[in-house]
């Protein structure tokens, strides 16, 4: 049967939105690119993000979960991964049918574990090394706590963070655990990464890091001013790494113009390959033993990098002389870290045991210069008397 025909109404309608989604185009995709690059989200993401950055979008999974889909893009500007965008990683995805009618995701937690394979793309290293860890053991257990990448990193949101900083989010208790057998145990998990103990295999480094007393936190460099690097290779033009002096030189510069505070420097025992960080044994073969580091000439010791925390987060180091961590030149730049026995300074311990041969000597010299005095003053009573 022949439909009816549509009024001429209806197709003057159907026009008018037509030619206003196309006005709607030409004005709203210019913003939207601006929008973008003011962002540091691409204009592909910015796209995916119309939809994502709403709040309440989320999905209800074949378990009963609900996960939500919601990407703050503010956040997701600041993330390492900004620079890749959406499709780098979420490859399956086809626009052209997107959302699909049906998706087969049981859980949050498999759709984690199979979304951890995508990071094997571009971090191949740290997944072998991760493969290995007692965290991959327990995943293949079936732990359903143990972590698996974005458990750690974030999905989303990965920027840069120290290993402490990402352990403690599971391992609250660790410093009441280490503090069962570890003395000054708070100090220790300052100073020493949870990597540098728990990757026993792995080579390791003291990474001195400028700190700025002023505000208590690591100096970062500025985007677009790479001061660090531009003065230490000003200070280390053959490129051997600085020796004490340059390094004093170095703070030297950051210290200049600043009123107050100095900025000095923090030293931290890292892994001297940041990947290594993933392959983490069990806490049964952990290192425990304190002439690990406590000795002269401990391997963390051997490998010296000064470092500032870079603009995007991630550090930026500079090689240095392992005489630096001995050296007067750095007594005063390096008194929040001495590793007894592993930093020895001889010019500071010369000192301190003069200071303490002299606290000793002027008691006991003044003991015997009261007794030889009275001595004196006697005999010489009794040659009186005798007179």
């Amino acid at each position: 049967m022949a439909s009816k025909a549509k009024p001429a109404a209806f197709h003057a309608a159907r026009l008018f939105v037509r030619v206003a989604a196309s006005l709607a185009l030409i004005f709203v995709t210019p913003f939207l690119t601006v929008r973008a690059a003011d962002s540091g989200v691409s204009d592909g993401d910015t796209a995916c993000l119309s939809c994502h950055a709403s709040e309440g979008l989320e999905k209800k999974l074949a378990s009963g979960e609900t996960i939500s889909l919601r990407i703050r893009g503010e956040t997701f500007a600041k993330s390492v991964h900004a620079v890749i965008g959406c499709s780098s990683c979420h490859v399956a995805i086809d626009l052209k049918n997107h959302p699909p009618a049906k998706t087969d995701i049981h859980s949050a937690r498999e759709y984690s574990i199979a979304m951890a394979g995508t990071c094997r793309q571009c971090h191949e290293d740290a997944f072998k090394r991760y493969e290995g860890s007692i965290h991959a053991s327990l995943v293949r257990a079936g732990n359903s706590t143990a972590p698996v990448c974005t458990n750690c990193h974030g999905a989303h949101a990965v920027t840069p963070r120290t290993a402490y900083e990402t352990c403690v989010k599971c391992h609250a208790g660790a410093t009441a655990a280490h503090g069962k057998w570890l003395p000054n145990a708070a100090l220790h998990l300052e100073v020493v990464s949870c990597a540098a103990c728990h990757a026993p295999g792995e080579a390791r480094m003291v990474d001195l890091r400028l700190y700025d007393d002023a505000t208590q936190n690591w100096l970062s460099e500025k985007e677009g001013q790479p001061r660090f690097e531009k003065l230490a290779r000003s200070i280390d033009p053959d490129g051997n790494g600085l020796d004490a002096s340059e390094v004093r030189n170095l703070l030297t510069e950051f210290n200049r113009d600043r009123v107050g505070s100095p900025v000095t420097l923090r030293g931290r025992i890292e892994l001297r390959a940041a990947a290594a960080a993933h392959q983490l044994s069990d806490k049964a073969s952990a290192i425990r033993q304190c002439d690990s580091c406590h000795r002269a000439g401990a391997e963390p010791f051997q490998t010296v990098t000064i470092s500032v925390v870079g603009s995007d987060g991630r550090p930026l180091r500079h090689s240095a002389h392992k005489e630096v961590l001995t050296s007067a030149l750095s007594a005063d730049s390096l008194r929040l870290f001495y590793a007894i026995g592993g930093t020895r300074n001889t010019l500071l311990d010369a000192l301190l045991v003069l200071t303490v041969l002299v606290g000793v000597s002027v008691p006991i010299g003044h003991q015997i210069m009261k007794r030889l005095i009275s001595k004196g003053r006697r005999s010489k009573s009794e040659k009186n008397t005798s007179a």
